[in-house]
C-alpha cells in the first residue's frame, strides 16, 4: 500500500511539472508580424526607405520598384513625344539647316551658320537616343534625369530667345512668339512630371505587409 501511494505521488508530481501543451491554433500572420516587429527593433534587413524585407531571400535579392509602383498617368506618352521631338528637330537641322533657321527664327540661312546648325542637329540626335533608350525604364532617378535635361534645354532656349528678341532692333514676329510659348509649355509639363515623380501620392500601388503599418494596427 505504501509503495502504491508513493507511486501515485510521484506520477502526480511528474504530471504537474510537465508543460501544458497549447492546443489553440496558431496564426501564421501573427507570427509574421511578430518577426517583422522584432526585425524592425533590431534594425535587421531594413531598406533605404525604412521598409523591412519579409524573407531572407528578398533581403538577399532586394526589391524592385516596378512591382508595386505605377508611374504618373501620361508620363510614357510625354517621354515618347519628347523623344520624337528631339529626333525630328535633330534630323531637320542636319538635312535642312537653312530651312530650320528660316522657319523658326525667320532668319536667312547664310553659309557661315550652316555648319553650327548641323552640329546642333547632331547634339539633338544624340539626346534623342538617350530618350529612346530610357523610354521603358522604371527607375525614377533615370526618368527624373531625362526630364531635368528637357527642362534645362527648353528653359535655356526660352531665355536665350527672349533675350535676343528684346535686344534685337527687328520687330517681334509671330513665329517667334509661337515658338516661345511652345517652349514655355514644354518646360512646365516636364517640370510637372519631374515633381510628380517625387510625390508618393501619385503611386497607386503600395507595398503590403510593411512594418510601417504594423504600429497602426496596435
Amino acid at each position: 500500500m505504501a509503495e502504491g501511494g508513493l507511486l501515485n505521488d510521484v506520477s502526480t508530481m511528474y504530471k504537474q511539472t510537465m508543460p501544458v501543451k497549447d492546443e489553440r491554433p496558431k496564426h501564421s500572420s501573427g507570427d509574421l508580424h511578430s518577426r517583422l516587429k522584432t526585425r524592425k527593433l533590431l534594425g535587421v534587413g531594413e531598406t533605404d526607405d525604412g521598409d523591412i524585407h519579409r524573407s531572407k531571400l528578398s533581403q538577399i535579392l532586394g526589391h524592385s520598384d516596378q512591382l508595386y509602383i505605377r508611374l504618373p498617368y501620361g508620363l510614357r506618352i510625354w517621354q515618347l513625344l519628347i523623344a520624337i521631338m528631339f529626333t525630328f528637330y535633330g534630323l531637320w537641322a542636319l538635312v535642312l539647316p537653312s530651312h530650320i533657321l528660316n522657319t523658326t527664327l525667320e532668319v536667312s540661312g547664310a553659309d557661315d551658320v550652316i555648319l553650327p546648325v548641323r552640329l546642333y542637329g547632331c547634339a539633338l540626335v544624340s539626346l534623342s537616343i538617350v530618350y529612346w533608350m530610357t523610354l521603358s525604364t522604371q527607375d525614377r532617378d533615370i526618368i527624373r534625369m531625362c526630364l531635368m535635361t528637357s527642362i534645362v534645354y527648353f528653359g535655356v532656349q526660352f531665355i536665350v530667345t527672349a533675350w535676343h528678341t528684346i535686344v534685337s532692333p527687328e520687330p517681334i514676329t509671330r513665329n517667334v512668339i509661337i515658338l516661345m510659348c511652345f517652349r514655355g509649355s514644354l518646360v512646365l509639363i516636364s517640370w510637372f512630371y519631374h515633381w510628380a515623380l517625387i510625390q508618393r501620392k501619385f503611386f497607386s500601388m503600395k507595398r503590403s505587409a510593411s512594418c510601417k503599418d504594423l504600429s497602426k494596427e496596435k
